[in-house]
């Protein structure tokens, strides 16, 4: 009985003491060659991911803005649909908006309609108005203006007589939701985060009388409305052709590609 109690005493004092030098042996941690080891890995995880999510993040903000600008293109192509059918035909130099009045603005027509009632309610139609409102947004629709109106700096016109359904479609439009955004353009019932403005040469296909040289567009007279603009170029009160008649903002426009 004796021999058989020191025997499991000596057995439990050695399991004691393996167990306690196992211990001693876990609680020394990590080496310094398993932390850099440890890091580096990180490392090599974050060089590989971070890149990655960023570009998920990055696009997904574009489809959002993207979403945002064809909401306001609607509402603005619902608004000009809506002044069309209130006046009827619109006979040959009469704007959708301003009626006679743009005669006596330009050969282009190109309206700052940032102020008026007209603008606003685009806005409030896609639910962006104030604050919220995009940094920079417009659209042109088919000028009103037919190919015996005078052209600037002589050259070519539109090949055909603009027709009446062209004067309410939106054939092209620029929308910028906050000033380090990119562009969203859309042109001839496509979007892209390229300007259209260009050909694949990086010649402009807009001629200072706002027709279109080539493409499936080619000869169509286009005529601007500013919407909204929270540019350097800013739009002023009763000023019915705003930036449109400044230089630099034509430059600046034409900067983007």
């Amino acid at each position: 009985m004796k021999s058989f109690i020191k025997e499991s005493f000596i057995k439990k004092n050695f399991f004691t003491i393996m167990n306690e030098k196992t211990n001693k042996k876990n609680d020394k941690g990590f080496t310094l060659v398993e932390l850099i080891a440890v890091l580096i890995i990180l490392a090599i995880l974050a060089a590989i991911l971070i890149p990655t999510l960023i570009g998920y993040i990055e696009k997904a903000r574009n489809e959002r803005y993207l979403t945002a600008a064809k909401v306001c293109k609607d509402a603005a192509q619902a608004k000009f649909v809506e002044l069309y059918a209130s006046n009827g035909n619109i006979a040959t130099d009469h704007s959708v908006v301003t009626g006679e009045n743009l005669k006596e603005i330009s050969n282009n027509g190109d309206m700052d309609v940032v102020y008026n009632e007209f603008g606003q309610d685009i806005l409030s139609m896609a639910g962006v108005t104030g604050d919220t409102a995009p940094y920079f947004f417009m659209v042109a629709v088919g000028s009103n203006q037919d190919k015996t109106t005078i052209n600037k700096k002589n050259e070519d016109g539109p090949t055909e007589q603009t027709e009446d359904f062209d004067k309410f479609t939106i054939f092209y439009a620029v929308y910028i939701e906050t000033e380090d955004a990119k562009p969203w353009y859309y042109y001839n019932g496509e979007w892209s985060t390229t300007s259209p403005r260009y050909n694949d040469n990086g010649k402009t296909i807009f001629n200072g009388n706002n027709v279109v040289t080539e493409g499936p567009l080619k000869g169509k007279r286009l005529q601007y409305y500013l919407i909204s603009n929270k540019t350097k170029y800013t739009s002023q009160k009763n000023n019915t052709r705003g930036p449109f008649n400044t230089p630099a903002f034509w430059t600046w426009l034409n900067s983007m590609k």
